[in-house]
This record gives C-alpha cells, sequence and structure tokens, in this order.
C-alpha cells in the first residue's frame, strides 16, 4: 500500500493512496463472495452453480463499491497512525483509477487549523463588582409567593393579572381559520400569551358575559394571517385571581429545600443562591470579553469546511427548536422580522466568531499542556456518582457515547481557570 500525504494551504490535507494489487483483488474476492452467497441460478443449487454462471447475474460495480468500503478503514486508520495526519472532519474520498487489477484513491482531509498565538497572559479587561441587593432577594421571594398562589372563583370584573376561563372562534371575514378556536381556555390576562390588543379586550369581563374581540394580526405574523383583522367570538365562563400565600415557616417547609426550614433561612438561601448566579454570571462575561481579545491578537487560519459546518449545525439547533412550536424558518423570521440574507449572515459571523475562540482555546491548552488524563475522568465520574447517588460503572455507561465531549469539556474549563488565574 502506497500513500503519499501532501500538505496544502488552509490546513488541508491530500493523500494519494496506491492500493496494492494483492490486496484489490483479494477485496474484490471477498465482495464477490458476499454478495453472490444469495444468488440462485436455474438448475443449480444455491451456490452451487459455476462462477462464471453467477458472475452474469452480479453488477460487478456493486462488487467493487463493497470491496472499495472494505478498504477504506483501514486505510484511513493508517493514514492518522502511520502518517500522522490528524483529521479535523470527515474526509472526502475520490476515486482517481480504477479497474480489475488496480485501485487508486485520494483522501481529501481538512486536519485542525493552524493557530499563532499573540499574548494570552497579563491581558486587563476588569471584573465587575458582584452584589445582591436587598430588593433582588425580595423580588425573588414575591416570586415564590406568587409560583404558591393558587386560582380561585371571583365574582368581580377580570383586572390584569386574573385568569378567564373561555370559549373563542376566530373568524376573517366572516370565514373560520385554523388555529383561531378553543373551548375552556385558560388565559392569563396581561401574559402577552396571545396577539397584541386581544387580552386588553377581555379587562372588566365577567362569567356568563359574551364579547367580541377585534384584533389585527401584526406584520410578522405567518404569512397566511400578517396584517389581517379577525374578530373573536368569546364566551367567558369563569373569572378567577390569585390567591397568594403568605410566606410563613410553613410555607417555607413544603418548599422542601435542602435545610432551609424558617423565612430567615431563606432568605439567606436566595442572598446567597442570587450571589452564584451573579458570580456566575460576571464570569461568563469577563472570559467572553477575555477571550475575544486573546483571539483578537491570534492569527487563526480556519478552513471554510469548519465554518460551513458549524453554521449548518447553529441552523439545524434552530431549526429544530422553532419546529417545536409549529413554524419553519421562513414563519419564524417574518415574526422576528428578519430577512434571510440578515439571519444567513449573522449565522456566519457567529460561527467564525465562536470556532476561532473555541481554536484559540484548544491552541492554549496545547502551548501550557493542559490535559485531562484517565485517573482525573475518573475522579469525575465518581464525583456524579456520588452527588446523583448511582454507582460509578452506570455513570460510565450512561456517558459512554459523550466521553470525548464530557473530557474536552473538562479540559476546556481548566483552560478557563488558567485564563481568570494569569490575566485581569
Amino acid at each position: 500500500m502506497e500513500r503519499k500525504v501532501t500538505k496544502l494551504e488552509h490546513s488541508h490535507v491530500e493523500v494519494a493512496v496506491v492500493v496494492d494489487q494483492d490486496a484489490w483483488k483479494a477485496a474484490q474476492k471477498k465482495a464477490f463472495d458476499k454478495l453472490s452467497a444469495n444468488v440462485t441460478v436455474d438448475g443449480f443449487r444455491k451456490g452451487k452453480a459455476p462462477e462464471h454462471l453467477i458472475r452474469a447475474k452480479v453488477d460487478q460495480m456493486k462488487v467493487m463499491d463493497e470491496a472499495i468500503n472494505s478498504l477504506l478503514p483501514g486505510i484511513y486508520r493508517d493514514i492518522i497512525s502511520v502518517d500522522g495526519v490528524k483529521p479535523y472532519a470527515q474526509p472526502k474520498v475520490d476515486i482517481t483509477k480504477i479497474s480489475d487489477v488496480e485501485l487508486e484513491l485520494k483522501f481529501s482531509i481538512v486536519t485542525a487549523p493552524e493557530v499563532k498565538l499573540g499574548a494570552y497572559t497579563g491581558k486587563k479587561v476588569g471584573h465587575t463588582e458582584v452584589k445582591v441587593e436587598d430588593k433582588d432577594v425580595e423580588e425573588a421571594l414575591e416570586a415564590i409567593k406568587l409560583q404558591n398562589a393558587s386560582l380561585v372563583l371571583k365574582e368581580g370584573p377580570a383586572a390584569l393579572g386574573d385568569t378567564v376561563v373561555l370559549d373563542f372562534a376566530g373568524s376573517i371575514d366572516g370565514k373560520l381559520f385554523d388555529g383561531g378556536s378553543a373551548k375552556n381556555h385558560e388565559l392569563e390576562l396581561g401574559s402577552g400569551t396571545f396577539i397584541p390588543g386581544f387580552e386588553d379586550q377581555l379587562v372588566g369581563v365577567k362569567a356568563g358575559d359574551h364579547v367580541h374581540v377585534n384584533v389585527t394580526f401584526p406584520e410578522n405574523y405567518t404569512p397566511e394571517l400578517k396584517g389581517k383583522t379577525a374578530l373573536f367570538e368569546c364566551e367567558i365562563h369563569e373569572v378567577k385571581g390569585k390567591k397568594v400565600p403568605e410566606l410563613t415557616d410553613e410555607l417555607v417547609v413544603e418548599l422542601k429545600i435542602k435545610d432551609v426550614a424558617t423565612v430567615e433561612q431563606l432568605k439567606a438561601h436566595k442572598k446567597n443562591e442570587l450571589l452564584a448566579q451573579k458570580k456566575t454570571d460576571e464570569k461568563r462575561a469577563y472570559l467572553g470579553k477575555l477571550i475575544d481579545l486573546i483571539a483578537k491578537d491570534a492569527k487563526a487560519d480556519i478552513p471554510d469546511e469548519i465554518i460551513e459546518s458549524q453554521i449548518t449545525s447553529r441552523r439545524e439547533d434552530l431549526e429544530n427548536k422553532i419546529q417545536q412550536s409549529g413554524l419553519n424558518l421562513e414563519q419564524y423570521l417574518q415574526i422576528v422580522g428578519q430577512k434571510e440574507e440578515e439571519f444567513l449572515a449573522k449565522l456566519k459571523e457567529e460561527s467564525i466568531h465562536d470556532v476561532t475562540n473555541y481554536m484559540v482555546m484548544e491552541e492554549i491548552a496545547k502551548a501550557e499542556k493542559i490535559e485531562v488524563t484517565d485517573e482525573e475522568l475518573e475522579f469525575e465520574y465518581a464525583k456524579i456518582a456520588d452527588q446523583y447517588k448511582m454507582k460509578i460503572e452506570d455513570v460510565k455507561k450512561a456517558l459512554a457515547n459523550q466521553e470525548t465531549e464530557f473530557r474536552n469539556n473538562m479540559k476546556m474549563n481548566r483552560v478557563e481557570e488558567f485564563l481568570i488565574s494569569n490575566n485581569e
């Protein structure tokens, strides 16, 4: 097996492969045997017909495809382990010459981008002071009370914050439209979950009322409804108000927060929780600015294939999320008021930013010899097992498919801690 490795620009490598004639013939023989196993020839038992009759029934191109596919994994392993090529993405494989007696291939491989670091220590970014005000704690406690509020029937008119139970049927030009009707729907007035103007027109209604609500769908709504005026016939069944409980030790106990049984303990717990969150947010913002600064001083030659892969991944993630809301990308862009070309340009800009920063972090890890050993990985598994009361073997099993990602996240966390310790 002959291989010739040629380094190209922009982190690309080409590997020309000449497969040994004997290996190529053996692969074809094995492929033929596999494909011909179930071939039947009239007048002969399965597998007993002469080879020339079986060959007449087996597509030679399929034999060659099967043979090539059987050889590729071994060739690719040698390119990595013997030739030292470090792929960053799946290779592109072209057949440059093929016949019964010869096979030549070309592997086009994108390797890890070349990054030349500038200064990555001694930077002055500055930290933002983190503190929790009394009003922050009071707002958190108020939110807890609201989360534990119950809805009770209300005899008077509905106000903002109340919930109405209603049937509604929406029509445009006298015709009902899809998705515009529901029965016994609970709607909190002021929640902003319905079309602008809808909830406001229900303020003041009482149980038993029959009301008309007129709205105009906004221009950034779905194509079939945007800009159109609709009439909703609404039948009000119930009006419910919130009964907000007092914050007492009894309520605190019901929250089942570890080591928290009194109002005073809850206040301290919430203050610590808010402080921890603010510190996390500040750390994330600091690192974002710091890594951007370091990346600005670095030179990174990122292949287009890596950027395109990141763009595709980001787009697919977004499309999966909006599909859960029953929308497609076109409808989503109309709702947020963004043109497709603007969306794609922003997607590309974000992808270049994220890939560049990640590559810079990888290069810092390499420069500082920051790695995660098997023993350190084992220790993390043990911590997870202890936290979730699991057996360590079960943790390993659950994370088996994500071990590389898990190890890499540990490494990136260490790079971040290194940067925090060596910059201001």
